[in-house]
């Protein structure tokens, strides 16, 4: 059955003891196998196009939802067995904390519960009859960048009846076979049309069979591999490439006031997130909202601590904080750990080196924004606005791509009806 490519056959087993043994697990998840092959996975995708459909067609709109609402529950409880299992090896693999880990799953998690997958079913076309009804198998690689990415894909395919192979990156293989299982133990049927695997990505040869057998593909990379992958399936990727993201303040808004939810889209996720802010441009009191921003990121810090950093991160936090130093820009004081705000006079957009770190760039008016963001038309995917002026702002930054706009705190916390990349999760599918 498809349930043998994603559950453990060796349930109770510590991490060490997983790790020992062919095919590797961790935490009780398999997430290798020693054989895969071309033509183990040209068979996998026959047998999620023929068994697999077939299961997904007898599954009706409430037995589906029961499982997959149930599932989302049992991983946003930090208390579950499921969660106590996967949270320490899936830290570690995230380069996140604990907290910072369970901060980041209620975000990706909390947007696909029962409530938001009844809207989107709500939007779905209805389901084909005859042949058409037999949908041929959607393939997902995932990033690892962020925790629990895999909901995103599986549940729009799920929704519209459309098997599914979830190719898990080689840094983070857990969370996808973790949760497949799960809602496979609430409803067997799925587990038949959904195999979630882990093999080393961008070998042509072993992945033929497997873009040639699949209808769709999605995937979640940088930009060299997104388009290797293109050039191997013409007309059938649906890529979601590297984005960032920014606010935008009016002069109106009380940096207190706004600085929690500031601080919160910056910390989630250790800012990896396409919708992670990195830039904040006002035109109120700048060093009064670095202060205001600096404080919540010191309490945030506490809260949700920063996960390990490389040493090339450190190195490039560091470059950011000697250049405002040797320019004299105002920085207010914060441990490394807790993260970095400068106010950056000059407007150009900077990418941000990470770890939390935020340039602040005071403006005149805000109108001039969406030309000094013109040169990242494509590459941005999400602004955090508050105040008339900013508000105004929706039609010209939503003309450079942007597909998020809203408040200040809730940027990183969109449900499953966000047209991520300006895309409905149900029309990529086809």
């Amino acid at each position: 059955m498809l349930r043998d490519h994603f559950v453990s056959r060796r349930r109770g087993a510590t991490p060490a003891e997983d790790l020992a043994t062919e095919p590797r697990e961790l935490a009780g998840v398999r997430y290798t196998a020693a054989a895969w092959d071309p033509p183990a996975l040209e068979r996998l995708v026959s047998e999620l196009a023929e068994t697999g459909a077939a299961a997904l067609a007898t599954v009706d709109d409430r037995a589906l939802l029961d499982a997959w609402g149930q599932t989302v529950e049992t991983f946003l409880d930090p208390g579950s067995e499921e969660r106590r299992r996967l949270d320490p090896a899936l830290a570690s693999l995230c380069r996140l904390s604990e907290a910072g880990l369970g901060a980041a799953l209620e975000a990706v998690l909390g947007g696909v519960r029962r409530g938001p997958a009844e809207r989107l079913l709500a939007e779905a076309p209805p389901r084909a009859v005859g042949a058409a009804a037999t949908p041929s198998p959607v393939v997902v690689f995932l990033a690892s960048n962020l925790p629990a990415l895999a909901v995103q894909p599986l549940l729009p395919a799920l929704l519209r009846r459309r098997p599914v192979l979830l190719k898990s990156p080689s840094a983070e293989p857990l969370f996808a076979p973790a949760f497949a299982a799960a809602l496979a133990g609430h409803e067997p049927r799925l587990g038949e049309a959904v195999a979630a695997i882990t093999w080393r990505g961008g070998d042509a040869e072993l992945e033929a069979p497997l873009l040639a057998g699949a209808g769709k593909i999605l995937a979640y990379g940088n930009e060299t591999g997104l388009a290797d992958l293109e050039r191997r399936c013409p007309g059938r990727l649906v890529a979601y490439g590297p984005r960032t993201s920014l606010a935008a303040l009016g002069a109106e808004v009380p940096p207190r006031a706004v600085a929690p939810g500031l601080a919160r889209d910056v910390a989630l996720f250790d800012q990896r997130g396409c919708l992670s802010i990195q830039a904040v441009y006002t035109t109120g009191d700048a060093h009064e909202l670095a202060d205001a921003l600096a404080e919540e990121l010191r309490s945030l810090a506490r809260r949700w601590p920063a996960g390990p950093a490389t040493l090339g991160e450190l190195a490039a936090v560091q470059q950011v904080r000697q250049e405002a130093d040797l320019r004299g820009l105002y920085r207010p004081p914060l441990a490394l750990d807790a993260g970095t705000v400068v106010v950056e006079p000059e407007p150009t957009f900077l990418a941000s080196p990470g770890r939390r770190t935020v340039r602040i760039h005071p403006l005149p008016r805000l109108h001039n924004l969406p030309a000094i963001l013109a040169p990242w038309i494509g590459r941005l995917q999400g602004a955090a606005l508050a105040g008339t002026e900013a508000l105004a702002l929706r039609s010209a930054l939503g003309s450079l791509g942007l597909s998020r706009l809203t408040a200040p705190g809730e940027l990183q916390s969109p449900d499953i009806s966000w047209h991520n990349g300006g895309r409905h999760p149900l029309e990529a599918l086809g």
